[in-house]
């Protein structure tokens, strides 16, 4: 039988059918503990209006066919028969479920805003970021880290607002900022007024595209528990956004045909900062985790546009003994080969974890 453009079910009935764990319902996306990976979080993002899926962890993807197809180890066209045996005819088939947990739904049933263009986001975010200072704390800590006062204003690095977060909307709107799809605004249910989401206290860091824009803010947490940095978002918020980060470059690549990748947006600033300081200046550019496949494949496009030929992959050391950053590092290096690029993996001594430990050491000997 071929695979019909009619298909007999959505995305959501797959899900449902399968019994993936939905750990909450924004009412246009499903944020899902992935059924293919060792998935504690709910990396695995279901759009219900364009019924396709993707997981941020080990980058599986794709649409309500290849869903249940990938499930249950069969053909597409198996799956299509299979789904209209079963929602057309009602004759389900006796599959195992992969998934042991019980499925828990958390339905938060909110409108949410359309995310906005790169430039109305990054002219948002440097007017916040503008209004905001960093604190003590935070600074020393940056120092530790290597940077230099200097290098910590540029990079325009601020502590997250306890306070006054109603007076900073004020002026951001005074200003003429447009906070409608600029995740971490939504409104307020009851008056219609913008709000700006501070989940957690840290240190706001800037991911800014090729350009130099400001797509998306990280935030380093003061206090980590799952993970040290989270992103500036307001989903599952009254008219929230879903944040969308970019690949983020520390540097220049005007006039070379080498970039240096690695993880994490703070890392990449760092590393880059030391490397001139050492006197072996680097185009450093960092995803916001080491499986977003989806922002390396960004970069592959955006570096073979600027004429960069070799990617020196500076992943973590920790590749060593964590099997999924280790397998996420060796699917990086061969999409990138497989894209015509030159990939070199770096090593080091694995007492420094990080590239920018092992610049940081350089600079202290």
């Amino acid at each position: 039988m071929g695979i019909s453009s009619e298909l007999p079910c959505s995305i959501a009935d797959v899900v449902d059918l399968l019994g993936i764990q939905v750990i909450r319902n924004t009412g246009t996306q499903l944020h899902c503990r992935c059924p293919f990976c060792n998935d504690r979080k709910s990396h695995f993002n279901v759009k219900l209006s364009s019924n396709v899926y993707r997981c941020n962890r080990c980058g599986k993807g794709g649409g309500v066919l290849s869903l249940y197809a990938e499930f249950n180890n069969i053909s597409m066209g198996a799956a299509y028969e299979e789904l209209c045996d079963i929602f057309l005819h009602g004759e389900k088939r006796n599959r195992t479920s992969k998934c042991d947990i019980p499925r828990s739904f958390y339905p938060i049933m909110v409108p949410e805003e359309p995310i906005a263009s790169a430039e109305v986001r990054d002219n948002t975010y440097s007017n916040l970021m503008s209004i905001l200072s960093l604190g003590n704390r935070h600074r020393e800590s940056l120092l530790a880290r290597g940077l230099s006062n200097e290098a910590i204003d540029v990079l325009g690095y601020k502590t997250t607002p306890a306070v006054r977060l109603g007076r900073i909307v004020t002026e951001l709107l005074e200003r003429g900022c447009n906070l409608a799809g600029v995740p971490g605004f939504y409104r307020d249910k009851e008056s219609g007024g913008w709000k700006l989401d501070i989940r957690a206290t840290g240190i706001l860091i800037p991911d800014r595209n090729q350009k130099g824009q400001i797509e998306a803010i990280q935030i380093r947490l003061d206090n980590a528990w799952k993970s040290k940095f989270n992103t500036l978002t307001s989903v599952d918020q009254y008219y929230g956004t879903t944040a969308q980060c970019c690949p983020h470059y520390a540097g220049n690549t005007d006039g070379t045909d080498t970039l240096y990748l690695t993880e994490g947006v703070m890392k990449s600033d760092i590393a880059q900062f030391l490397s001139n300081k050492l006197g072996q200046p680097r185009q450093f550019v960092g995803l916001t985790g080491a499986s977003n496949f989806n922002q390396f494949r960004r970069l592959l496009e955006e570096a073979k546009a600027a004429g960069i030929r070799r990617i020196m992959l500076a992943y973590d050391m920790d590749a060593l003994t964590n099997e999924t950053v280790q397998n996420a590092r060796d699917r990086i290096l061969k999409e990138g080969y497989d894209a015509g690029f030159e990939m070199t993996l770096l090593s080091w001594d694995a007492q420094y974890k990080g590239i920018d430990d092992l610049l940081h050491h350089f600079t202290c000997v």
